[in-house]
């Protein structure tokens, strides 16, 4: 059984694939805001370097968010597309949740720097979140900020994997940070 793991929510594309709730292959691209060129052939050579056909995907989980708001659209309308069409399950996490499976304090607060602030959220041991996510201009030092965090994916999917999978239609970005028009 394999699953695949889109991450676009930042300037990074992480893409996982797992075989059997193991963690079989990494791809990173650093892209910039090029998201679009690149997504769609690093996972064909995920795919192609692995010799998994894309009708073996059994699973896509997504990060939805925050983040980039253009990266995020781009990973969910992927994700999306794929899990309709191929009749496959579909499963989300934020992109802070992401991080936060990754550490081993038993409470938790990770930020997201952004050019204007910080993505930022609290969780408790079992990584479930204390509270909203939060855009902050500042964060304190009592947070551990993304690029201080190496992404366990193997432990992302141990956490992703017994929560229910989700109809494709009901996949949807997280927004937190208001665009110019609503501030």
């Amino acid at each position: 059984m394999y699953s695949l793991l889109i991450d676009t929510h930042d300037k990074i594309i992480n893409l996982v694939l797992y075989k059997d709730d193991e963690v079989i292959d990494l791809l990173t691209k650093q892209t910039e805001k090029s998201h679009s060129i690149f997504i769609m052939p690093l996972i064909e050579q995920l795919l192609t370097n692995n010799e998994v056909d894309k009708h073996d995907i059994v699973q896509i989980i997504v990060v939805n968010g925050p983040g980039s708001f253009t990266g995020v659209r781009l990973g969910i309308t992927i994700a999306k597309t794929w899990a309709y069409t191929q009749k496959i399950k579909i499963k989300t996490i934020s992109s802070l949740q992401l991080l936060a499976c990754s550490l081993e304090q038993k409470e938790k607060k990770v930020a997201i720097p952004d050019p204007k602030g910080f993505y930022i959220g609290s969780f408790a041991e079992n990584n479930k979140p204390l509270g909203e996510y939060q855009y902050v201009t500042s964060c304190s030092d009592d947070y551990i900020l993304e690029q201080d965090i190496k992404v366990n994916y193997k432990l992302v999917y141990d956490f992703l994997k017994d929560m229910p999978a989700l109809n494709p239609h009901a996949v949807n970005p997280i927004y937190i940070k208001k665009i110019g028009v609503e501030q």
